[in-house]
C-alpha cells in the first residue's frame, strides 16, 4: 500500500471479529513501532501486546471500572447525544471484542521530567503501529481512557512492572465493519 493511501484510509475501528492475529504479524507491527523517530534517540517506549484469554479477562475487569469512571464526564459532554455515551462506554467496557490489546508505556520511570518530549516520541511509535496494522488489513483504535481514569499505574504494575507511565492503549484485530472518515476540520495548517 502506498504511504498516502495508508494514511488517508486508516480508521479507528471499535468493533472486531474474533479472528486471532498471527504472532508474526503482531511482531512485525510492534517492530514497526520501534522504528519511529524519537527525541534524542531515546526510543522511550515499551509495548505489551495482550492476547491470552486470561490476560484479556483481567483487562475486561479493569475496563469496566474505566467506563464507569468516564461515564459522568461523557454524559456532561454529550448531554444531547446519549447514543454517543452508550456507544463509547460499551466500547470501553469490551474494547470492541478485539483479540489483541497493546499497552504503550514509557520505558523508564525517570523519563517523567521530560514528559512532553517522551510522549511525542511514543505518539510517533503508536502511529507507526497503527499504519503497520492497517497495511496488513488489521484495524486499530488508540485510546487514553485508562490514563484519564487513573488506572495506568495498576496496568503498569500488572503488565510492565518497573517501567514508566502508561501512555495509551490500542485495540487490534480484524474489523467487523468499515468506518467512515470523520469530517476534517478546516484551518489546521498554513503554508507560508
Amino acid at each position: 500500500m502506498e504511504t498516502r493511501e495508508n494514511i488517508l484510509s486508516r480508521r479507528s475501528i471499535r468493533n472486531y471479529l474474533p479472528t486471532p492475529v498471527s504472532r508474526e504479524d503482531l511482531q512485525e507491527i510492534l517492530e514497526a513501532g520501534t522504528w519511529a523517530p524519537s527525541a534524542l534517540n531515546l526510543q522511550p517506549w515499551y509495548f505489551v501486546a495482550i492476547q491470552s484469554k486470561e490476560e484479556l479477562a483481567k483487562m475486561s475487569e479493569i475496563m469496566e471500572r474505566v467506563a464507569n469512571r468516564l461515564e459522568p464526564s461523557l454524559k456532561a459532554r454529550f448531554a444531547n447525544a446519549p447514543a454517543v455515551v452508550d456507544e463509547t462506554t460499551t466500547f470501553i467496557r469490551n474494547l470492541g471484542g478485539a483479540p489483541v490489546y497493546i499497552l504503550a508505556f514509557q520505558l523508564k520511570p525517570d523519563y517523567e521530567n521530560k514528559a512532553d518530549m517522551i510522549n511525542l516520541s511514543i505518539g510517533a511509535a503508536l502511529e507507526n503501529i497503527l499504519l503497520a496494522a492497517h497495511d496488513k488489513g488489521l484495524a486499530t483504535c488508540w485510546l487514553t481512557a485508562p490514563v484519564e481514569t487513573l488506572v495506568g499505574d495498576e496496568l503498569r504494575d500488572m503488565f510492565a512492572p518497573g517501567k514508566g507511565s502508561l501512555v495509551a492503549l490500542v485495540t487490534l484485530g480484524y474489523p467487523a465493519k468499515e468506518a467512515k472518515a470523520p469530517r476534517r476540520k478546516e484551518g489546521r495548517f498554513t503554508i507560508i
